[in-house]
């Protein structure tokens, strides 16, 4: 018991730790896919500040790694290096379509626009829950995992 405890803490705070260290990756990443999915439809504009940046993700990184790292507890190598990399690939293609969707959305939705070109500030995109629903997203296999244990470990106790 006091093992899964300090895994799921140990794991928080690596989750939140990658989440603080990362958040320039996966703004660039988010900003990339804009472009490349509108076919340079959008410009960013302004300056590039994320001081008061929202900061959810990083919770729900924090709670992504944790989930992961107590539903891979017990199982074999194999199982664990499939669980990990479902859940990147979950995480990288929603990451993907959730930005690709938003993108796309604010061309359409764009009425002033020069020449089919949208101008976007910089911090008008909510980063924070492109990467905290897409975090959320990726732990799904691992909670069902999770919910599985839980219910075959209540069984055997009765």
């Amino acid at each position: 018991m006091i093992k899964k405890v300090l895994i799921g803490i140990i794991g928080y705070i690596l989750g939140m730790s990658f989440g603080f260290y990362s958040e320039g990756f996966f703004r660039e990443l988010i900003q990339d896919i804009m472009r490349f999915t509108t076919s340079d439809k959008i410009q960013f504009v302004g300056k590039n500040i994320s001081i008061f940046s929202d900061r959810t993700f990083e919770y729900i990184l924090g709670f992504a790694l944790m989930t992961l790292l107590l539903a891979n507890i017990g199982l074999k190598t194999k199982q664990i290096f499939k669980n990990i990399i479902l859940c990147l690939l979950i995480f990288g293609i929603s990451i993907f379509l959730i930005s690709a969707i938003n993108a796309n959305l604010k061309v359409v939705q764009c009425t002033a626009c020069e020449n089919g070109i949208v101008k976007i500030h910089w911090n008008n995109i909510n980063f924070g829950l492109t990467i905290g629903l897409s975090s959320i997203l990726s732990i799904v296999p691992s909670i069902i995992i999770l919910v599985n244990k839980i219910k075959a470990s209540v069984k055997q106790r009765l």
